[in-house]
């Protein structure tokens, strides 16, 4: 609850339903489909969207795999379970919600064909855990497909100033408004990896890299500010800050970055990333 006494939402559905955040999913979904395709081994039964949210890739995997010849059972998981309600809510019956874990999920699911994980892997700071827990549940011949928007590159070159210049109004609008500042020993930094890193963590998990490269997103004012409504985003933003305190002051402070810049969009590249298991 908010101090006003209304429940605030601090999942990833308002970022998600940006147009750009689709067509970066589709992308990803379509290519991980296309991998797999191409492997000669039974076709796809059953599809996993890992750190499902509040399902927006789960509705795109279930339209692709409905276009398939034979049915295919689509499963997303996800710890949270306000998350999986609302996931449930959008896509209905044409999958199945499981509460689990990136870290721990192949005791819960196991014996898939595809696995998507979007936007998420970066949160989590054993990449190998997750990615041999995939390499677990993956039948022979199965593919998984990742993306993030967190990685050492993501910043387009000549963007780094907007970042500065956000979190600086940020600090300095908490320090005048409240008298806070963000507590770094509340959180542990987030180490964000290298292509080049990825690609050593998939080898090494029993993967094969198919496909990594970089695709641009043109980012707004608000879809800033509707990350800032993502808990984790904002706790590593301001961390140590109250969410109803921490979240009105990113969306206030990166609005005056964009209006200081004189910019109506941003580009920030995500790593589209697709591997076979071997």
């Amino acid at each position: 609850m908010s101090a006003s006494g209304v429940r605030q939402d601090h999942t990833f559905e308002a970022f998600a339903s940006h147009d750009f955040y689709r067509v970066v999913n589709e992308h990803l979904v379509d290519a991980t489909l296309q991998i797999r395709s191409h492997v000669p081994r039974p076709p796809i039964h059953r599809v996993l969207d890992l750190a499902c949210g509040t399902g927006a890739v789960t509705a795109l995997l279930v339209d692709r795999v409905r276009k398939l010849r034979q049915p295919v059972e689509v499963i997303a998981v996800d710890p949270s379970e306000s998350a999986l309600e609302k996931a449930r809510r959008l896509v209905g019956n044409a999958a199945q919600f499981v509460k689990g874990t990136a870290q721990a999920f192949s005791n819960v699911v196991s014996g898939v064909d595809l696995i998507l994980f979007c936007n998420a892997i970066h949160l989590l700071p054993n990449k190998d855990v997750v990615l041999s827990e995939a390499r677990n549940a993956l039948n022979e011949g199965g593919v998984i497909g990742f993306n993030s928007s967190f990685y050492e590159g993501c910043y387009v070159p000549g963007t780094e100033r907007f970042y500065k210049l956000w979190m600086l109004r940020a600090m300095q609008l908490l320090k005048q408004e409240t008298g806070m500042r963000p507590d770094r020993k509340k959180v542990e930094a987030m180490r964000w990896l290298t292509p080049d890193e990825y690609r050593e963590v998939l080898e090494r998990t029993g993967f094969t890299v198919d496909i990594m490269e970089a695709e641009q997103a043109m980012m707004t004012c608000k879809s800033w500010q509707d990350i800032s409504h993502y808990s984790e985003f904002a706790n590593g933003a301001l961390p140590g800050v109250p969410l109803d305190v921490a979240i009105p002051v990113l969306e206030r402070s990166v609005a005056l970055a964009y209006q200081e810049m004189k910019i109506t969009e941003l580009p920030r590249n995500w790593l589209q990333v697709v591997a076979r298991a071997v």
